[in-house]
C-alpha cells in the first residue's frame, strides 16, 4: 500500500474527518507551514478551499491537496493550473484511507 504522506510532514489539516466547524473554520483561520487539504467536494465548499490553499501557498506554506478529477473545468484550468509549484499527480485507482471508508468506519 502506497502512503502518499511521505515525505511531506504535514503540520495541519484545515478540514479534517468530522470536524466540527463551531470549533474552527479552516477557511477562516492561518494554516500550518505544511498543510495536507482533503477539501469537501461539494460545489459549495471545493472552490473556497482551493482559493485558500492558493492564498495560503503564496504565503510560503507547502498545500497538498487530494481533489476529485476535474480537468475539464474552469477552476481546474484558471485557478489550480495556474498556481502550481509541482506537476499535478494522478492515481490509477481509488485512494484507500487506512482507518475510515465511506460506511464511516
Amino acid at each position: 500500500m502506497m502512503n502518499l504522506t511521505i515525505g511531506f510532514k504535514f503540520d495541519f489539516d484545515p478540514c479534517p474527518l468530522n470536524h466540527d466547524v463551531n470549533k474552527w473554520d479552516g477557511l477562516k483561520i492561518e494554516w500550518g507551514k505544511r498543510n495536507f487539504i482533503n477539501p469537501p467536494y461539494s460545489k459549495e465548499l471545493k472552490a473556497p478551499f482551493i482559493l485558500k490553499a492558493v492564498e495560503e501557498a503564496k504565503k510560503g506554506k507547502l498545500c497538498v491537496m487530494l481533489l476529485p478529477v476535474s480537468t475539464s473545468t474552469k477552476l481546474f484550468h484558471d485557478i489550480i493550473l495556474q498556481n502550481i509549484s509541482e506537476p499535478v499527480k494522478f492515481f490509477k485507482r481509488r485512494i484507500k484511507f487506512i482507518g475510515y471508508n465511506s460506511r464511516g468506519n
